[in-house]
């Protein structure tokens, strides 16, 4: 017999029907694909509503903070004198004088006896030095832009502090690039 006297085999066809994971001899895996199996304990975490509620709690957070803030935090060893016409603060370096230091942003830059000894206004050197510095910083930061540097000092001194350590703290600020000073006070009532 030769191969043209064959007659041509007509291919089986089989009915179509689901076939993935049919040929895995795992009883488990044919229970799971044969829909026979137990309901499973793992419940999916539908992430929307999780969603939703994290975008309400940033924005309930975000209102819940005022926009002017507590920016200069009491000094335990100061007593403020209290005003009753005052402004909100803007972001500025705190100089705070007590009794026994003068310092900037919590750095110590000059000891208040010492300021009072000279009668002299004399520029506090440390503290024109850190302020310089945070202008240069503040240079970098927004270079590029228009924004004008703002040259704001907040001072936080306590109201029994003898005026000539003020002098000579505002004296050093307008050195350092600072002419503009803000002072720090109690919030009074007007009644």
């Amino acid at each position: 017999m030769s191969i043209s006297d064959r007659k041509p085999v007509k291919p089986r066809l089989k009915t179509p029907g689901r076939v993935l994971f049919r040929n895995i001899p795992l009883e488990f895996v044919q229970l799971k694909v044969g829909g026979g199996a137990k309901k499973s304990l793992n419940l999916e975490l539908n992430l929307v509503p999780f969603i939703d509620f994290l975008i309400v709690l940033v924005v309930f957070l975000l209102m819940s903070f005022s926009a002017s803030g507590e920016l200069v935090k009491p000094h335990p060893d100061i007593e403020m004198p209290t005003a009753f016409n005052s402004q909100d603060l803007e972001e500025a370096p705190v100089i705070s004088i007590d009794p026994r230091v003068v310092s900037v942003s919590g750095e110590r830059v000059a000891d208040t006896p010492t300021l009072l000894a000279s009668p002299q206004v004399e520029r506090i050197e440390p503290m024109i030095q850190f302020l310089e510095q945070r202008k240069r910083n503040w240079d970098t930061i927004y270079a590029g832009t228009n924004r004008e540097f703002p040259g704001v000092v907040i001072v936080q001194a306590d109201q029994d502090i003898d005026y000539l350590a003020i002098k000579k703290v505002m004296f050093s600020a307008a050195q350092a690039g600072y002419p503009n000073v803000s002072f720090a006070v109690n919030q009074g009532s007007s009644n």
